[in-house]
């Protein structure tokens, strides 16, 4: 079951590209912060500044990092001041799932979400008979190290979650260390049989040392980024066919940003205030068919001073609101409907009216499962996109719109207990900004389209093998100025093996080869071609006792000296291990 139509539902109803990341898959690969799970979802391409908590792109079909929206729990996380969200910096000690919706998701979802949706489903403690704790320890490469505890249960009407971490990382390069601490809660309190209260609440701060290109390594500056929510939930079950959810959510992003020399000194304070409200009503009138309706606020104030130049202080507020409605239906059996239609009414530019239509069938006899989509998304510029002291441009009323389809199948073949996937997917996108060196500010640009095919085999012959790959074409395009979108590799290539040779003992191996794509040089700002590059990782668990782990990974496998942005070098070979206690 996932929540990609706001409702608990199977995946093959949803009619939608889904790539659902677990628990038990973060744990087998050994994930720690939410980039390095990200890397090897089909279709999304992500691109950082080489060192741990550096600022990651994000490229979900070819779409720009602005185009999707991050959730956690259903929640909108507010994006920074340039429209993007701190992936880099999110760990995953307290997350259950990642879901990420690949297709236009305006018609759920609001703006910035042309490229998808990617949707953080935090741990509950609720229905375990006994509570559960953890701690562990981790130390490698580059003067790593990380600690940790968890605790989750229920008892009673009551259940919670609780989890600590501290990650400390020296780095490869000069000022290239990572510092990070995080707590975050989750309870639960059963008010009576149908009503349910529960609360959210997380905190991090991450200190990032920023070494700047390989042509020029900046020995002071650095970012100190820090987060905090807190978020009540009330949900009520009027019936077996009606629920009804009303959400409240209040998020604070600072960024401080200092150590910089030059002209044009970005030494400043960026703050990011958000305010989230929620009502959703969730009917059946049937078995058959979910009716899923809501209305939701935002109120969003960005604020940036700078301690030399004054003429760069922003101020800035905006609110957002919206009404949805979606119909999912089972029309025949094996055969669903999913229609839905939004309309969002903004306080600094223009409204938008998106919808979307889907169709899944599972076809009898042979199981095969075909999904197709059709819908309208688009995207309002950043606070940073209309600030003139930024380089933006205040006359940036339109918010980007975008026009997408997919067509998809997935064949089961149980004699060989393997699945084949292919989709194909097009965007067509209007109104379209990006900066322009001539003016030196961002400007219209007119049209682009990202187009491609993703493919997918899973072989599982066994409970002690388990192979997947995919391979991802890609041709994103300026068709305004002729020329490709940079960082959106044309091939991504990826696969993993993992191997079970004892009950306690669990060994992976993964894959991504990244393959013809484009970037600006940053010395003459030239677009020019990348090198392809091979990530690799190897990570083992092994479960000494039933409440001792031990576990080892290395990154960057086969020593690749690779850039996923032009200019910023990763880092080469590193080998962690750890122990995990459950008590």
């Amino acid at each position: 079951m996932v929540t990609a139509t706001k409702s608990e539902t199977p995946v093959d109803r949803t009619a939608s590209s889904l790539t659902v990341i677990d628990r038990a898959e973060m744990e087998q690969q050994q994930f720690r912060l939410l980039a390095d799970a990200l890397r090897f979802v089909p279709g999304l391409t992500l691109a950082d500044r080489g060192a741990p908590g550096t600022v990651s792109g994000v490229f979900l079909r070819g779409t720009k990092t602005e185009h999707t929206t991050l959730l956690i729990d259903g929640r909108p996380v507010p994006a920074n001041l340039a429209g993007a969200y701190n992936l880099e910096t999110t760990p995953l000690d307290n997350i259950e799932r990642v879901e990420v919706l690949r297709g236009p998701a305006s018609s759920l979802y609001g703006g910035k979400t042309i490229g998808g949706v990617i949707n953080i489903l935090t741990r509950s403690g609720r229905g375990l008979d006994k509570p559960e704790s953890s701690a562990f320890f981790e130390a490698g490469s580059y003067g790593s190290f990380r600690e940790g505890v968890s605790t989750l249960g229920a008892s009673g009407d009551v259940d919670w979650a609780f989890e600590a971490s501290r990650a400390d990382v020296q780095g490869q390069r000069w000022n290239s260390r990572f510092e990070q601490s995080s707590a975050n809660g989750r309870t639960g309190w059963q008010l009576t049989d149908t009503l349910r209260l529960e609360l959210d609440g997380r905190w991090y701060e991450a200190e990032t040392g920023l070494p700047g290109t390989r042509f020029r390594n900046d020995p002071d500056d650095r970012l100190l980024t820090e987060f905090w929510s807190v978020s009540p939930r009330l949900i009520w079950d009027g019936s077996s066919r009606w629920r009804h959810t009303l959400t409240w959510a209040y998020n604070h992003f600072r960024q401080v940003a200092d150590g910089f020399t030059g002209f044009f000194n970005p030494n400043n304070r960026a703050t990011v205030r958000h305010q989230f409200w929620e009502y959703q009503s969730e009917f059946r009138p049937t078995a058959h068919w979910t009716l899923t309706a809501g209305l939701w606020l935002q109120d969003l104030n960005f604020t940036r001073f700078n301690d030399n130049l004054r003429a760069f202080d922003i101020d800035q507020n905006e609110t957002n609101l919206a009404a949805y409605l979606q119909s999912q239906a089972q029309l025949l059996p094996g055969v669903n409907l999913v229609n839905g239609l939004r309309y969002d009414h903004y306080s600094d530019f223009d409204h938008a009216v998106t919808w979307r239509s889907g169709l899944s069938w599972r076809v009898p006899v042979i199981d095969t499962l075909v999904h197709a989509n059709y819908g309208t998304a688009f995207s309002p510029p950043s606070g940073q996109d209309r600030e003139p002291a930024l380089f933006g441009n205040p006359q940036l009323a339109k918010p980007e719109r975008s026009r997408g389809w997919e067509v998809g199948v997935e064949q089961p073949i149980p004699a060989a207990k393997a699945t084949l996937s292919a989709t194909f997917f097009r965007n067509e996108l209007s109104d379209i900004y990006q900066f322009d060196l001539a003016t030196f500010a961002l400007q219209p640009i007119g049209h682009a389209r990202t187009q491609g095919v993703e493919l997918g085999a899973r072989w599982q012959p066994c409970e002690a093998v388990g192979l997947h790959s995919s391979w991802n074409y890609l041709d994103a395009d300026d068709l305004s100025g002729g020329v490709r979108l940079v960082r959106r590799p044309r091939h991504t290539l990826s696969g993993s093996l993992v191997l079970k040779p004892h009950e306690r003992l669990t060994l992976s191996l993964s894959a991504l080869y990244v393959m013809d794509r484009e970037d600006f040089d940053p010395v003459t700002f030239a677009q020019k071609d990348l090198e392809d590059y091979l990530l690799g990782r190897l990570s083992a668990n092994w479960r000494v006792r039933q409440n001792l782990e031990v576990f080892a990974r290395v990154e960057n496998l086969f020593g690749d000296n690779y850039e996923e942005a032009a200019g910023f070098p990763a880092f080469d070979t590193g080998a962690y291990a750890g122990v995990k206690l459950r008590f």
